[in-house]
């Protein structure tokens, strides 16, 4: 027995010391501590239990052997006790047993009181073996146990709760009891009666902490399955190259990381109220520590795999970014290569507008910023390849030839390894996707969850896929600046070749007749355009050492032919300078001509702007008398220019071949030209003036005539019925026609000086633009004389016939007015002689019958004669107002003419007077019929 109880007691030194480790490991964070505090309580469980059980066992054989049994009766009893013994054994299995029963033990005893007080050790024993297992009953240690110890704990309490009738029953044996036993019964029954009070209050005390530690746990175990739920998943995500669905991924991670959040209240709640267990020094203190520090722990691993996954989230989306963006990029160099290839081709037969217009395209157009930005984006793209990580390794199909690094992206600790966030570790094995093979930097080797690693830049197939793209710009960028450098040497060429054959038709003339400075500018052009082309054409593959060869030979053959046609220029500048001379005194001579031109001109000018005739005599005459001053100094300046042309003739006679000689001549036949211009539009304009000058005059004279005779014409306004006063203005314009047609002389002049100042005008033209207004509006003004001298003349042949036609009417209608009257005014005295009732004699009155019947018939005769005089009354007011009308047409005619109005005044037209007179005679006819 004292070995069992040494070997107890160094069992109970070896928990000690485990529970001292746990707390290291505790203080450490160690992620299994739970698993580890679970196997240290089972085995202090099973320590306290088997300490139970050798205490039972020694009490058990001190009772039967010094107490119960006689000595003449031991081996009875030893035989009757075994099926206790066997009972007690058998409960030592077990978690309870219930007590025997009084009526039991009597049957089984050897008396009553034997019984009796075997009932009542029966009932300590129990009570005290039920304290025992309840003081060093296990709590549990999962949910499960816990639950086993909670539904146990309640048949526990409920056997405690019954056993209080036994413990009633033993206290009424107690004065039945005889006086052997009395004594010991009495001891056992209080010894009793104050252990089953404990054990009550034990019994209540493990229902209730029983009671708080199940919801605790339940609670921590629903949280933790959670979170084990949660930690399954992500261990399981694929993060390899072959999942490219990053986007939900993300998506997933934000929902969960929302979760967190919201479930971080529920894991305050549970350290809250594991902490108050703690306080109140809970019996199961150590499984309310465990399971919180297991829910701790866990939330912190799943806090550092939100972390791992935010990592892989943000590299596995520049991963797939990049290989996007990678092969945009590729296909957008591809497809700019080719347009480029297409666009700015060119050779030798291009045009150099077309070679311009693509080298000005090609620094202008998109294609250059393409390229620019694309430099940029191909810089950025191979910069991020080397930071981009390696995902193919993360897949079991991608077999590992080698060992490779990766990085840890958070805190991993297991007692076989423990990794910190950023260590390089050596991956081994990756047959398995969630569990990788790793080495940590301490050498240790252990089965690591993989998301827990990064596989670090660099990644090949990224810079490979950067390099290429680079590559691809790089290609890119040659041919454009290929086709660059070769639009920019054919450029180059073109305006080489242009300046050779340029010089290449050099001679004297053209020398000569270039501008001062022009030909040396060509050559420092030449030679300008040729290094360019040398320096252009320097990496161009359209140009052949050859073609530099040849173009460097014609280069200086131009250079030697310049040089040559310089120098002989030299031996011809003394000859220019008499030359120079010469010219100097044309140009001299041109200015003094252009100065005389411009006077004539001005004055031409001036002479056509419009003007009033009231002073133009005056005028032209004084415009005559400084032209004839100008006529004269051109006189002059053209003796001088006879004899400067002289001496030119002389000079282009001696020296024929000088280069100033086309000048020379040049300028010479142009100053003789334009003397000749000048002088002839001085003398064409000095006679324009002049005949300006008579034509002034013929018109003033036409007009003063024309005139009168509108006055005279205007001033007849009505016509007089009467026929010698007729007769008499017939006559007046009888004369007047006689007088006008004797007078046309006049207007034949006017023509003859309008038809000669169409001949000055024409010369006009053809020396000046300038038109001649002045000429014109003297042409308009004979003309509109001319009009009017024929109106008058058609005036008065009109009214002398018109006047013969009213005459004519007149006569016949007084004829016939005064017939008409006399007959009236003797018929009416007829019938005041025979009135009415005055005759008695019947002869009397048969001659008035006879005479009234003559009256009757001749009345009938008379009303003929009275029609025919209105038709002549009519036809003489149709006439008069005619001709009255025509009276009032020209004489408005000639107000307008003449721009002064005359007074109107209202004349009675005698076509109404004849009208009025034929109504009266009417009127006395109608009487003298009625």
């Amino acid at each position: 027995m004292s070995d069992v109880i040494m070997y107890i007691q160094e069992c109970e030194g070896l928990i000690r010391q485990l529970q001292v480790d746990l707390q290291i490991l505790r203080d450490e964070n160690y992620y299994q501590l739970e698993e580890l505090a679970f196997r240290v309580m089972r085995l202090q469980d099973e320590l306290v239990t088997l300490r139970l059980e050798c205490t039972n066992l020694y009490r058990k054989g001190h009772f039967t052997s010094l107490e119960l049994v006689p000595p003449s009766t031991l081996t009875t009893t030893h035989l009757k006790a075994e099926p206790l013994t066997k009972a007690t054994h058998s409960s030592s299995t077990s978690w309870f047993r219930k007590p025997m029963t009084r009526a039991e033990l009597v049957a089984i005893s050897s008396s009553e009181d034997e019984g009796n007080l075997r009932f009542v050790y029966e009932l300590l024993s129990w009570v005290e073996e039920m304290q025992m297992k309840l003081e060093r009953a296990e709590w549990g240690n999962d949910l499960p146990s816990v639950e086993l110890q909670l539904e146990t704990q309640q048949h526990i309490h409920t056997s405690v709760e019954e056993l209080g009738s036994s413990v009633k029953e033993a206290r009424l044996y107690e004065g039945k009891m005889s006086q052997n036993f009395h004594t010991s019964y009495a001891e056992t029954l209080g010894k009793l009666e104050t252990q089953y009070c404990k054990l009550k209050e034990t019994s209540s005390f493990r229902m209730r902490h029983l009671q708080s530690l199940h919801k605790f746990v339940s609670r921590a175990t629903a949280e933790l399955i959670w979170l084990n739920e949660k930690e399954e998943e992500e261990l399981a995500y694929d993060w390899s190259d072959n999942n490219s669905n990053i986007s939900a991924k993300r998506n997933y991670f934000s929902e969960l990381t929302m979760e967190l959040e919201e479930k971080q209240d529920v894991f305050r709640s549970l350290q809250d109220t594991a902490e108050l267990l703690s306080l109140e020094n809970h019996p199961a203190k150590q499984t309310v520590e465990a399971y919180s520090a297991a829910v701790q722990s866990q939330l912190q691993w799943m806090k550092q795999l939100c972390l791992c996954v935010e990592q892989h989230v943000k590299e596995n989306t520049a991963y797939f970014q990049f290989f996007s963006d990678a092969r945009e990029l590729e296909s957008f160099l591809r497809n700019l290569q080719d347009s480029i290839k297409r666009k700015y081709s060119c050779d030798h037969n291009t045009s150099l507008s077309r070679l311009e217009d693509l080298l000005q395209d090609s620094m202008a157009q998109d294609e250059k910023e393409q390229l620019i930005q694309s430099k940029s984006s191909v810089a950025s793209l191979v910069g991020r390849s080397k930071t981009i990580v390696q995902l193919k390794p993360r897949s079991p199909d991608h077999v590992l030839k080698n060992t490779i690094s990766v990085k840890a992206v958070c805190d991993y600790r297991q007692i076989e390894i423990t990794i910190c966030k950023n260590d390089e570790c050596v991956l081994e094995d990756n047959s398995q996707r969630t569990k990788w093979k790793v080495i940590s930097p301490t050498g240790n080797e252990a089965m690591v969850p993989s998301v827990c690693f990064l596989i670090p830049p660099p990644n090949k197939d990224a810079i490979e896929m950067a390099s290429r793209v680079e590559q691809s710009y790089q290609k890119v960028m040659a041919l454009w600046h290929q086709l660059h450098v070769n639009t920019k040497s054919l450029i180059s060429w073109n305006y080489l070749r242009k300046d050779l054959d340029l010089v290449q038709t050099w001679n004297l003339e053209k020398l000569r007749s270039s501008a001062p400075g022009e030909c040396h500018q060509i050559m420092k052009n030449l030679q300008a355009h040729y290094e360019d082309f040398l320096q252009d054409s320097r990496d161009s593959v359209l140009f052949s050492v050859a073609d530099r060869l040849r173009l460097e030979e014609e280069v200086e053959a131009c250079k030697a032919r310049f040089q040559h046609l310089m120098k002989s220029m030299e031996n011809e500048d003394k000859e220019e300078t008499v030359a120079k001379m010469y010219i100097s005194e044309l140009k001299n001579i041109r200015l003094r001509l252009e100065e005389y031109e411009q006077r004539v001109v001005k004055r031409i000018q001036s002479l056509a702007s419009s003007r009033t005739d009231r002073d133009a005599w005056q005028d032209n005459a004084l415009r005559i008398a400084e032209q004839e001053h100008t006529q004269e100094d051109l006189q002059q300046l053209r003796s001088d220019l006879d004899a400067v042309s002289m001496k030119c003739d002389s000079f282009l006679h001696q020296s024929p071949s000088s280069s100033s000689v086309p000048t020379l001549r040049s300028e010479l036949n142009l100053l003789v030209e334009k003397m000749d211009h000048v002088y002839g539009l001085s003398t064409v304009y000095l006679n324009k003036l002049k005949t300006v000058d008579v034509i002034v005059r013929s018109i003033q004279d036409a007009e003063l005539l024309v005139k009168g005779y509108e006055i005279k014409l205007s001033q007849e306004e009505v016509v007089l019925a009467d026929l010698s006063a007729l007769e008499a203005h017939w006559s007046t314009l009888r004369h007047w026609l006689s007088d006008v047609k004797d007078k046309n002389s006049v207007f034949s002049v006017l023509d003859e000086e309008i038809a000669k100042a169409k001949v000055v005008a024409e010369q006009m033209s053809r020396l000046t633009p300038e038109r001649n207004l002045d000429l014109e509006r003297y042409q308009e003004k004979g003309s509109q004389l001319q009009e009017r001298w024929h109106r008058v003349i058609a005036q008065l042949e009109i009214r002398q016939s018109e006047l013969e036609s009213i005459q004519e009417v007149l006569g016949d209608y007084r004829a016939c007015h005064g017939t008409l009257i006399k007959w009236i005014e003797e018929t009416t005295a007829q019938q005041e002689m025979m009135k009415p009732g005055q005759a008695e004699d019947s002869r009397v009155l048969s001659e008035q019958l006879s005479q009234q019947t003559a009256l009757f018939a001749e009345i009938e005769r008379n009303q003929t004669k009275l029609d025919q005089c209105q038709k002549f009354s009519q036809q003489y007011s149709t006439i008069v107002k005619d001709y009255e009308l025509q009276l009032m047409t020209y004489k408005a005619f000639v107000e307008s003419q003449q721009k002064s109005p005359g007074k109107r005044r209202r004349m009675l037209s005698s076509s109404d007077a004849i009208t009025q007179e034929f109504m009266d005679l009417r009127t006395r006819y109608t009487a003298l019929v009625t």
